[in-house]
């Protein structure tokens, strides 16, 4: 049995030598989709010895919606021709890194499909602005379950617009054990700042929202206004992310002050 790595990413050369890094603790083997990056990422990709295959994308989709599936389907398709049936596949983000024993991977009876993990969202806040990333100290209490891990069965699909987690189209169980550091809001103000223009240009269902965001890169809060907790007080004090609390929007909140 074989964990085999997926990823899909874009100008990532700040930080996926560190991703790749990370998966190697426990990928046996990764699979890359490059968005058409402008920068070295492919090329950083190509020296890593746990990356076996890259797909290069010869343009950049303007459709966002169609290309998050879709590349996440090319890759997936690349990587099943060197799958068994027995195999787990990983899919993650150049931003995330997961807190989970993958052993026990190898111990799941095979009735267990898939696993979800609990994602938190990391913050800058003003005591570690200048710090790198992976320094960040706190996060947000709300989590979002995400099937992180799957078995490589004939049923997964990708099919559906603006598209993360793969339809597993199966009867098996779904685990829910695991957590993931989420880093997309706490690399860097710079970073900050592109990922608000990104989604503002290219996302109408998420444009408004993220203009909102633009300048506001350092926290005292979590996006949606909860009290930041420290990564050891994630069990004791997460909280699933409602609809009802996405709904909170402290960026129109000028006084940004914490909920209980």
């Amino acid at each position: 049995m074989k964990i085999i790595g997926l990823t899909r990413i874009r100008n990532e050369a700040g930080i996926i030598q560190e991703t790749l890094d990370h998966m190697a603790t426990f990928c046996d083997e990764v699979y890359v989709y490059d968005d058409f990056s402008t920068d070295n990422t492919v090329e950083i990709c190509e020296n890593h010895p746990v990356v076996k295959g890259i797909i290069t994308a010869n343009h950049w989709d303007t459709d966002r919606k169609r290309a998050e599936w879709q590349n996440r389907k090319s890759v997936l398709e690349m990587a099943q021709k060197y799958a068994s049936p027995f195999d787990w596949f990983v899919y993650m983000d150049a931003d995330e890194r997961i807190d989970f024993d993958f052993s026990m991977l190898k111990a799941m009876p095979l009735q267990v499909v898939g696993i979800k993990m609990k994602l938190f969202d990391f913050y800058i806040t003003p005591e570690d602005v200048n710090l790198h990333y992976s320094e960040r100290k706190y996060c947000g209490q709300e989590y979002r379950n995400i099937l992180m891990a799957f078995r490589n069965l004939k049923t997964l699909d990708y099919s559906s617009p603006d598209q993360r987690e793969i339809h597993l189209r199966s009867s098996g169980q779904v685990l829910n054990i695991g957590y993931v550091k989420h880093y997309g809001k706490g690399i860097s103000v710079e970073q900050w700042e592109d990922t608000c223009n990104y989604y503002a240009n290219h996302f109408p269902k998420y444009a408004k929202k993220w203009k909102a965001r633009k300048g506001k890169a350092i926290h005292t809060t979590s996006s949606f206004g909860s009290k930041l907790i420290l990564w050891e007080q994630r069990i004791s004090k997460g909280v699933l992310l409602t609809p009802e609390i996405e709904k909170h929007n402290i960026y129109e909140d000028i006084t940004n002050e914490p909920l209980a």
